[in-house]
């Protein structure tokens, strides 16, 4: 309990005593003037029921101030709760479509790659069968060059068959103009 209301059930407790002690003298009849009459009637319940009137208004009026506050902020606290559903659907569909365009931006960057890729493999494909045709014919330059060697060669064999030929000082000697 918060110390103002302790406050106040002791100073309403106080004022019961008050009263049930002093009852009689507040139920005495007297003179009350009542501007227009005269009547006879105990002066202390007329001021006792003048301001419990007043003071029952009061907390009337409190309890409806009250009551229209509390719809108010129920209200408030609705819409409050709509704005932050809107707020969060409108995050959320941020969030899906920054997740959409980043797949979309993924996608298209793996179809880049494999469209790099198929052509990096064109192209290395291209650059070995390149390779193999130079290969080939390197090989077949060769193969004609060591052709052309033997045919030479057996044409030299042949022609030194009926020769005698000195290499050791670079001489070539006729075997057939000496004989």
């Amino acid at each position: 309990m918060h110390l103002r209301t302790v406050f106040l059930l002791l100073l309403f407790v106080l004022c019961s005593v008050f009263l049930v002690v002093n009852w009689e003298g507040v139920m005495a009849n007297v003179n009350v003037n009542l501007l227009y009459t005269e009547i006879q009637a105990p002066l202390g319940l007329i001021l006792l029921l003048g301001p419990g009137l007043v003071i029952l208004i009061c907390l009337v009026y409190g309890f409806v101030q009250q009551a229209a506050l509390s719809m108010e902020l129920r209200r408030v606290n609705k819409q409050l709760q709509q704005a932050r559903d809107l707020a969060q659907k409108a995050e959320q569909s941020r969030f899906v479509e920054l997740k959409n365009e980043m797949q979309k931006q993924i996608l298209e960057l793996q179809n880049q790659s494999a469209s790099r890729h198929s052509s990096l493999i064109a192209a290395v494909n291209g650059l070995q069968s390149a390779v193999d045709e130079s290969a080939q014919e390197t090989v077949n330059s060769l193969s004609a060059s060591v052709g052309e060697v033997e045919d030479r060669l057996s044409q030299l064999v042949e022609m030194a068959a009926g020769k005698d030929i000195s290499i050791g000082e670079k001489k070539i000697e006729d075997t057939t103009k000496e004989k």
